[in-house]
């Protein structure tokens, strides 16, 4: 690894002394040596670091101080070359699996200390430490989502002037993220000047098995789109795809859940993966979970996850709105599924320009009905 960014500085080195240098006027060829020297010293602040990593226990201090040490680096040489020789010494730096994982504890430790005080409505101490997780969030699944709360907490707190420049900080970061599609029915597209990405979008949210999702959907009444938001998250569009619990195909099912579904549209166990039933029954087993919990979208969506039982038994979790529920779900790969799948539909709704769907921005004003509600509304 040290060779590795050994070659680096010394390619930046060689490509600002050798290659510049040539084609300036005399007086910018000095400049550009002291910047290849510059480049070199941070090389010297790479193998610091090193040194604190073996002498010090507190991994999260050593994070700290290599922060706050290429803070003032950078500051001081405002060089776009130098910038760069930085972020190498960054990489270097979470190159080490412990480091990663410390920070991302640290991370979790603080963002749990926040969540305890916004549910002990104490939005200023959540804001404290919300705002202490700083560029730790990168390493986290969706560093947006401490953008997301932090705007909430000021909103609540009354600094409205700060919530707006951090919601514009949100959509230019994050454009087509879950939290983004929460205050931004085009995800912010149009602030962050990045319209013409939806269409490129459009290679990352294929809408493929056409004719398939479209015969699913005009037999269960579940959107395209949702069938589409669903498959990408569930199998990435991959119709041989098994995952460890046992769950196959498009839309992975699980054959002991979707029995019933397997006996009313008479498709046989040997014929769950082929691609039209895989995709009618996921449709049909979304559509049965639609019509438990009464169009509930984050339930219906948190079931198709995790199973019905646990999002009954799961009930409002004393969420004040639809984000709260979410946050609150107790199974971390199913809380980044709704949130996945949420997005996903929003994305695939701008994409193909006929969104006739509410938008998500609803599940930060509608609070989640009791589960013993809604089956006496289901009567």
């Amino acid at each position: 690894m040290k060779r590795v960014y050994q070659a680096g500085f010394g390619c930046c080195c060689y490509f600002l002394s050798d290659c510049f240098s040539c084609s300036l006027p005399q007086h910018r060829r000095r400049e550009v040596l002291d910047l290849s020297v510059q480049v070199a010293d941070t090389f010297s602040i790479y193998k610091i670091i090193r040194g604190w990593l073996g002498s010090m226990q507190d991994v999260t201090s050593v994070f700290k101080m290599c922060i706050s040490t290429l803070t003032q680096f950078v500051v001081s040489r405002k060089s776009v070359i130098l910038s760069l020789s930085v972020l190498f010494v960054f990489a270097a730096f979470l190159s080490f699996p412990s480091v990663v994982s410390v920070c991302r504890k640290d991370v979790s430790e603080k963002w749990n200390e926040g969540w305890h005080a916004w549910r002990n409505d104490d939005p200023g101490a959540a804001l404290r430490y919300w705002s202490e997780i700083g560029i730790s969030a990168d390493l986290t699944v969706r560093p947006s989502r401490i953008f997301y709360w932090k705007i909430r907490a000021m909103e609540r707190l009354g600094m409205y002037a700060e919530a707006e420049a951090l919601k514009i900080d949100l959509a230019k970061k994050y454009p087509f993220d879950f939290y983004t599609f929460l205050f931004f029915n085009d995800g912010g597209a149009e602030i962050s000047n990045q319209v013409c990405r939806i269409k490129t979008e459009s290679l990352f949210y294929p809408r493929l098995w056409r004719k398939e999702v479209s015969d699913a959907a005009k037999r269960t009444g579940i959107s395209e789109v949702m069938i589409w938001s669903v498959m990408k998250q569930e199998s990435k569009f991959r119709k041989n795809a098994v995952s460890r619990s046992g769950a196959l195909g498009l839309m992975q099912l699980m054959p002991s859940t979707a029995k019933d579904e397997m006996t009313a549209l008479d498709i046989l166990y040997s014929e769950i993966t082929d691609p039209e039933k895989n995709i009618l029954l996921g449709a049909s087993c979304f559509a049965r979970l639609a019509r438990k919990f009464k169009e509930d979208l984050p339930r219906v969506i948190a079931a198709y996850n995790a199973g019905m039982v646990p999002v009954i038994r799961w009930n409002t979790l004393s969420a004040g709105d639809w984000v709260e529920w979410i946050e609150e779900i107790p199974y971390s790969e199913t809380r980044e599924f709704v949130r996945a799948v949420l997005q996903n539909r929003e994305v695939y709704n701008m994409i193909s320009g006929e969104n006739h769907d509410l938008p998500i921005s609803f599940l930060i004003s509608e609070r989640p009905m009791p589960v013993e509600k809604l089956a006496s509304a289901n009567r």
